[in-house]
Order: C-alpha cells, then structure tokens, then sequence
C-alpha cells in the first residue's frame, strides 16, 4: 500500500531549516530566511514542502515539568504478561497507561512511552509530583492492572541538557 505523502528528498537547506524549527519552532520565516542567507519565499516554499510531506508534523511547546508541580522525573520499565489470550497487547496496554495518566490527578504523567526490545516490553517516560504518587502508582496501580508482570524504576539524577 502506498503512502499519501509522496517521497521528499531532502538537501542541506532543509535540513538546516528543521534544525532551527526544532529549536525554536515559533522562528518567523523571516528570522530563518535571516540566518540562513536566503530569501523569505524560499524558506516558505521550503517549510511548506516539508509539511505537505509530513516531514514536519506539528508545530510543539516543551515545559519544565517542576513548574507544573512535577519534582521528580524517572524512566518506568514494564514487562508485560504474556499469554492472556484476549488481554492487550503491548501497544494497547501502553496507550491505556497513558490515557489513564492524561486523564487522572492522581496518577504521574507520562510525558512519553514506547514499545521496546530487551527484557522489558514497555518504556515509559513518567513525570512524578512526590513521593506518595510514585509510591501510589507503583505499589498499588500498576500492580493492579493484569496484563502487567514486573516493571523496574529508574529515578533520573540529573538530565543532560539538549540545544533544542
């Protein structure tokens, strides 16, 4: 089956374009169009090109999560049980996980999760208000739910800071 968006190939303008919408997507055409040493209508045409291409997908914010009350930050493993016949998947299992952090106060939020090879099934990104919440989800909520086996907690130090 063909995909609706044809094939784009991309140069080294593109690539510099997407650099500096990444990190900072509220860059004016014109700033870009500045900085790169190029016309305005170019780097429209470009941006254009490269949403009809789906290349650029969405236009995001990024928060500092301790401004939202979140202190804490870790990575949750999950392995899932496997063999339920009927249960859910992997992936249904994880977009349950994070629809029910979306749309609770009393559960972390999961800023991200993904499908991974290794001894876990699932990774989640999980932002943490205190101790009680993590304790919470760990002890009594996860457990709660069938499909999951055992998970594993890395509670994140210190980030790396990126340029974006």
């Amino acid at each position: 089956m063909r995909s609706r968006k044809s094939r784009v190939s991309l140069d080294y303008l593109d690539i510099q374009i997407i650099d500096l919408l990444i990190k900072n997507a509220r860059l004016k055409s014109s700033e870009i169009a500045k900085r790169l040493g190029r016309p305005r209508t170019t780097i429209v045409q470009r941006i254009k090109k490269l949403e009809e291409a789906g290349i650029i997908r969405s236009y995001t914010i990024t928060v500092k999560p301790d401004v939202l009350g979140y202190n804490y930050y870790a990575y949750v493993a999950v392995k899932v049980r496997k063999g339920l016949t009927g249960k859910l998947d992997q992936y249904e299992l994880a977009k349950k996980l994070v629809n029910e952090s979306r749309n609770s106060n009393d559960l972390p939020r999961i800023e991200e999760a993904a499908i991974v090879t290794g001894a876990y099934d699932i990774i989640l990104r999980v932002w943490i208000r205190n101790w009680e919440e993590l304790s919470r989800y760990l002890l009594k909520y996860l457990p709660s739910i069938e499909e999951i086996e055992s998970t594993e907690t890395f509670m994140v130090l210190r980030r790396v800071p990126d340029d974006r």
